[in-house]
């Protein structure tokens, strides 16, 4: 079969999961994997008869997006013969005839969006029409949610977050590399912040100070970027620092270090902005890593037991909660066995979306 997926640059967190899962099992199941180029012909872009065909979009004004929907897209999807349809970001369309399959990733569920963009702002418009043309939609949460926009529950497909099988749990033994290489041998915090969220950053130094006030001992804190690399206003805060020494900001790390050094952490810090890191969380859960977060229902469904949820977002709540899973080894245990148990299959959400495209196509 010939599937055709429609994905905008920036679309979140979900998209780029639902992307790489669908790179994944095309690669799994010896599907060619083609990107569309708008410049050559599509005869000239040898499409196979089994092939994942990537349409790739810039992000446009109302009209444009528009346009691109209701002339430009079936265009393209009539011309490379595509037999089903997956819209990564939350838009189908009426003039497409074969199956669709629509996301609705967090940005669809939530009404208290602050500043949403042209993208969001069109896709949320355009969702009735688009949940009323597509065979189904694929959402992230299980749960039901008062604010939700999904009004078609037998449309609704659930495939969360899921963590790539490189990401397992280690024992005592298999750490030891990991914190000689990054953290001099001691023991660590990890967290993930947006690469220019300056707030979240003093948020988690602010809440590490207070630890670091009542344990005068060497315990690290190793902070990721998202994406790439820190804004300088990120680093350059981190310069006045009083416990500087006892902080890193790894920008550099090599794809292949990420899943030790989640492994051989301590437990992880989730201080996320609006949109809570579900990709990252399910990547703790793989790792049966403690995780300490504020107050969240998607974090609630994500992370269940294996989460200390601290009683306030300020960073005396933080400090408190670090000091307290810091300090009880049998709370540690507990939420690092119930984060085990959390952990979802990717293979197991993998399959079950290439199962549904194929049921589409048969159908169709």
């Amino acid at each position: 079969m010939r599937i055709a997926v429609i994905e905008h640059a920036q679309g979140g967190d979900y998209t780029e999961y639902l992307f790489s899962l669908l790179e994944e099992k095309a690669n799994q199941h010896n599907y060619q994997v083609k990107f569309w180029s708008n410049s050559v012909p599509v005869s000239q872009q040898h499409i196979g008869e089994n092939a994942v065909i990537f349409i790739s979009l810039n992000n446009h004004s109302s009209f444009f997006l528009n346009w691109l929907y209701q002339v430009k897209i079936p265009s393209i999807v009539k011309k490379i013969k595509a037999e089903v349809v997956v819209g990564l970001n939350g838009m189908a369309c009426p003039r497409i005839k074969v199956p669709q399959l629509i996301a609705a990733g967090p940005g669809f569920l939530k009404q208290d969006v602050q500043q949403p963009d042209k993208l969001m702002k069109f896709a949320r418009n355009y969702f009735d029409v688009s949940q009323k043309t597509a065979a189904g939609i694929l959402s992230y949460s299980n749960t039901k949610k008062p604010n939700q926009l999904l009004n078609i529950p037998e449309k609704i497909q659930y495939l969360p977050f899921t963590a790539p099988t490189v990401f397992k749990t280690f024992e005592w033994h298999e750490k030891i590399m990991t914190k000689a290489q990054f953290a001099d041998n001691k023991e660590y915090f990890i967290s993930v912040i947006e690469d220019e969220s300056l707030n979240d950053f003093v948020l988690l130094l602010k809440g590490f100070s207070r630890f670091k006030k009542w344990q005068q001992s060497n315990m690290q804190l190793i902070i990721l970027p998202k994406y790439e690399s820190f804004s300088a206003e990120v680093r350059n805060k981190l310069c006045t620092y009083k416990y500087r020494d006892d902080v890193q900001l790894l920008e550099n790390a090599e794809e292949k270090e990420i899943p030790p050094l989640f492994a051989s952490a301590h437990s992880f810090i989730h201080v996320a902005g609006h949109y809570p890191q579900l990709y990252i969380l399910s990547i703790a859960m793989q790792c049966s890593l403690p995780v300490i977060s504020f107050q969240n229902e998607d974090v609630k469904e994500y992370g269940g037991d294996g989460v200390l949820f601290c009683d306030e977002k300020t960073d005396e709540s933080l400090g408190n909660s670090l000091i307290q899973l810091y300090k009880n080894e049998n709370l540690h245990a507990q939420l690092k066995e119930a984060a085990g148990k959390q952990a979802l299959s990717r293979n197991e959400y993998g399959d079950k979306l290439w199962q549904l495209l194929e049921v589409l196509v048969k159908k169709n």
